[in-house]
C-alpha cells in the first residue's frame, strides 16, 4: 500500500480527523488506500499549538490508512482553507477520508515522498 509521512503532530491531526487536507507543492495522481506514518521528526510549537504532547506523541510509526478521493489545486471549492495547512494559490490538496485507525501504532520506517508500506508483514 502506498504511504506518506508525515512530521508530528500533523499525523495525529489526520488519526484524529481534525485534519481531512493534506497540503504539499506537487499534485498526488494516487487515489484510494493510504497509510499515514508519523515521522521522527516533531513540531514542538505546533504541538503544544495543537494540544499534543510532543514528549509522548507517536513517533516512526503508521497510525491509520485513509482513502484519497482527490487532489485539487488551490484555490478550490472542495478545500476551504483551514489552521492545519498551506492553502497558499498554486499548491495542492489530497482530501482524504478515514479508513481505518490502528489501536496501537505499527512501528515503520518512513520515508519522503510517497513510499510502499506492507500491512502484512507490519
Amino acid at each position: 500500500m502506498k504511504a506518506l509521512s508525515l512530521w508530528q503532530p500533523w499525523a495525529s491531526l489526520i488519526y484524529d480527523e481534525r485534519k481531512r487536507i493534506e497540503t504539499r507543492h506537487w499534485v498526488l495522481s494516487h487515489r484510494g488506500p493510504l497509510a499515514v506514518h508519523a515521522a521522527v521528526k516533531v513540531d514542538r510549537d505546533a504541538c503544544q499549538y495543537f494540544g499534543y504532547d510532543w514528549r509522548t506523541i507517536p513517533r516512526g510509526a503508521v497510525l491509520c490508512i485513509v482513502n484519497v478521493t482527490n487532489c485539487v489545486r488551490f484555490p478550490h471549492p472542495l478545500a476551504p482553507p483551514d489552521e492545519y495547512g498551506d492553502f497558499e494559490a498554486g499548491r495542492y490538496g489530497f482530501l482524504l477520508e478515514m479508513v481505518k485507525k490502528f489501536e496501537q501504532p505499527v512501528l515503520a520506517k518512513g520515508w519522503q515522498g510517497v513510499w510502499y508500506w506492507d500491512e502484512e508483514a507490519a
